[in-house]
């Protein structure tokens, strides 16, 4: 099996040979891997990011119509977040992610160093514990706290009633569910419909011969950051998860297109995604989240000269990442680039640390072949 696969590579690797000879036949394959299945430019992506803005805008215009007096009041004006966003998204899935600020009074937010039950990265929100529940618009609800406190809110040891992020999430999906039929209206011959993915609900349609993928989160600014509602399975619905998806934003708006910033980090992601072509039991696939691929370029962005990152230098940049992430993962040490404190890998298993760094060095030690690999497969 092996013998036949090498002696099909054979005539692969030498038509790279052939070509340009100011380049690598590394580099060559690297150009034609992003170009043929990697990237998703801004051609083909900006038509599809502008429909689902259009999508997003409406539902949370009809949204408004169903929100009751009391109800927290929720924002018209979504935020993209996301490798959509970023300008860093992988092919073939179109999805895209928002976050859907809403107003609430809190009386403060508790992270890990004010409890240390609270997981790093998640925030719970304090709900005052007396007087009226007023919100950040101009109607006051006038009824009793305590009707908001039982449909918003669960009390969580001596923090008293925090704000529910699952009953918070199954409210607003709740809201966005009353709006298909007239958003059909809205858009005639679109087939909208919610798919469960995880711990979120997501908004799926077809258009352009591909199905988007719309995730709609909730969320409560605190500060310059967002706490969203995704739960953690420690604390259950009690928790929010701290989001600095702005920030991020920022900083891939503020890399140069004319180097090979994002060439690098969507090759990544696009190896880390179908590594599990390769190696079905890839723990690489499976347990390295997209988010830590992210926060290690984030490092490596931030902390180097540009001139390391011109379109030559390549193939140096992704191996050098895979290095960095491997280290990482010897070493159970990723900080979080937002939060000092916080070590991304701290509860993860050394076992799959481990599985994890074994498959990037072997990425890494077998660049070519891997390359070669994803070319005909």
């Amino acid at each position: 099996m092996e013998n036949s696969y090498w002696s099909a590579a054979i005539p692969f690797v030498a038509a790279y040979r052939q070509r340009d000879s100011s380049e690598t036949p590394t580099l060559q394959m690297l150009k034609k891997l992003y170009l043929d299945k990697v990237d998703f430019s801004k051609r083909e992506l900006d038509p599809y990011k502008s429909k689902a803005e259009d999508v997003v805008t409406t539902i949370l215009k009809l949204i408004q119509k169903h929100v009751r007096q009391g109800d927290p009041k929720i924002n018209e004006e979504p935020i993209g977040t996301g490798s959509g966003f970023e300008g860093v998204k992988v092919k073939p899935e179109v999805e895209f992610d928002f976050m859907v600020p809403i107003q609430v009074r809190f009386r403060q937010i508790i992270v890990s160093d004010d409890d240390h039950n609270v997981p790093a990265c998640f925030g719970l929100i304090q709900i005052e514990e007396s007087g009226r529940i007023q919100f950040q618009s101009a109607t006051v609800w006038g009824r009793d706290t305590s009707d908001f406190k039982e449909k918003f809110c669960i009390r969580f040891g001596s923090h008293g009633y925090v704000l529910s992020a699952g009953k918070i999430q199954r409210w607003f999906q709740s809201m966005c569910a009353r709006t298909l039929l007239e958003l059909a209206k809205h858009f005639p011959g679109y087939n909208f419909r919610f798919r469960t993915s995880g711990p979120a609900r997501t908004l799926v349609f077809d258009w352009l011969g591909k199905e988007v993928n719309i995730d709609l989160v909730p969320a409560v600014q605190y500060e310059d950051a967002y706490l969203v509602a995704k739960m953690t399975s420690r604390l259950g619905e009690a928790a929010w998860r701290f989001s600095f998806s702005t920030h991020e934003k920022a900083f891939f708006q503020s890399l140069s297109p004319n180097y090979c910033y994002f060439k690098c980090l969507k090759i990544l992601k696009y190896l880390r995604e179908n590594d599990k072509k390769m190696c079905p039991t890839s723990h690489l696939s499976s347990s390295c989240p997209s988010y830590y691929l992210k926060t290690a370029f984030l490092y490596q962005a931030w902390r180097s000269d540009q001139d390391i990152w011109k379109n030559e230098d390549l193939e140096d940049r992704v191996k050098n990442l895979l290095r960095y992430l491997a280290e990482c993962m010897r070493q159970r040490h990723l900080q979080h680039i937002y939060k000092d404190n916080t070590n991304l890998l701290k509860e993860v298993s050394s076992t799959t640390l481990e599985q994890i760094r074994l498959r990037l060095l072997y990425i890494h030690n077998n660049f070519d072949s891997v390359l070669q690999y994803h070319l005909q497969y």
